[in-house]
């Protein structure tokens, strides 16, 4: 175990968080990093207390800056001094992580050293507070869509991270708790590999000890999947005032060709301002690699839209070739979305 150090960030921490250093430290921990996030002078004493085991180092903040803020500090200070250890677990402060579970992670490590090692909780339990349960399943729907990594628990807090990695996670976007969704999106594209051990799925007094706040956190773990939805829908928008604009425009023109012309035309124009806010403001890299690839996509998708909505359309419809158009390009946008993902701005 002397290669592992246990990390604990630590806002306003209740006696459980003094029973779990206790408890790592006789199942063998035997250098434990704790930070103190800005708890203020009511929990002086506790950190004083801990302070007093000759395993356990503090770190402090003078006011609170969050959780990724706060392991971000440790990254520094392991790094910084050259620690001798390969590898770091972190558990919360709330004494929902077990010793049992944490000794597990470092197993895991042991035998996969190169993986990063996420303890994950079983959801399908009947005793999951709604919330959790809820929260997890909509996060990992929406991780996997944009960045292709299926995972079972994407909010976990116990992970086994290499020494290796630290570098690299100190490039990592956000300062609380979206820091730790930003972590594992950053593993994805670096191509770090991941394990998942299962872990025990406990819960005091319904939750009540976490920190987490489900609507101002929430925003900062989804802001990223927001914006591309802004994006998309945005430009969506914009595509369908445009068709329906070249579509007045055209129908008594060219009453033969005026859906595929105008889907052409609203196409090229809205593309245009999509790969320009993707590039820009949701992914923020880009390449003429990228682009092209954006272009190839785009002329797939167009095709595709044109040719569904053409040859779907019928007179008893009536004027009913927007409302039909709506239908085909939500279909196709889920598949523009993991495909920008996956393919167009892929890391390079």
């Amino acid at each position: 175990m002397e290669q592992f150090a246990l990390v604990i960030p630590a806002y306003k921490p209740e006696e459980t968080c003094k029973l779990t250093i206790e408890e790592a430290i006789k199942a063998g921990f035997s250098r434990v990093i704790v930070v103190n996030d800005g708890s203020g002078p009511a929990f002086e004493g506790f950190f004083d207390e801990i302070s007093e085991f000759p395993e356990v180092t503090l770190l402090h903040h003078a006011i609170n800056q969050g959780k990724g803020r706060a392991l971000k500090t440790v990254f520094h200070h392991i790094l910084n001094h050259k620690l001798p250890i390969d590898a770091i677990v972190t558990a919360d402060a709330d004494g929902q992580h077990l010793v049992t579970d944490m000794v597990k992670i470092t197993k895991e490590l042991e035998a996969s050293p190169n993986h990063v090692v996420l303890g994950a909780r079983d959801f399908s339990k009947a005793d999951i507070p709604f919330r959790s349960r809820f929260g997890n399943r909509f996060t990992r729907l929406l991780f996997r869509l944009s960045t292709g990594a299926v995972l079972t628990d994407t909010q976990t807090g116990l992970r086994g991270i290499p020494v290796k990695y630290l570098p690299r996670l100190l490039d990592v976007l956000g300062e609380r708790f979206e820091y730790e969704m930003n972590m594992l999106a950053a593993l994805k594209k670096n191509y770090i590999p991941v394990s998942e051990v299962t872990i025990e799925t406990v819960y005091l007094d319904d939750n009540k000890s976490s920190h987490f706040h489900p609507l101002r956190d929430s925003f900062h773990i989804y802001k990223v999947f927001l914006l591309y939805g802004f994006s998309g829908a945005a430009s969506f928008l914009l595509d369908i005032g445009l068709f329906w604009l070249f579509v007045q425009l055209l129908r008594d023109e060219s009453p033969e060709m005026f859906i595929i012309i105008a889907t052409v035309v609203a196409r090229i124009l809205s593309s245009l301002f999509n790969y320009y806010i993707n590039r820009n403001k949701v992914f923020k890299q880009g390449s003429k690699q990228s682009l092209l690839r954006y272009y190839i996509l785009a002329a797939f998708i167009m095709a595709v839209s044109a040719a569904s909505v053409h040859f779907l359309y019928a007179e008893w419809l009536g004027r009913g070739e927007v409302i039909l158009k709506v239908i085909v390009d939500t279909i196709l946008f889920i598949f523009g979305f993991v495909a920008q993902r996956a393919w167009v701005f892929r890391k390079e």
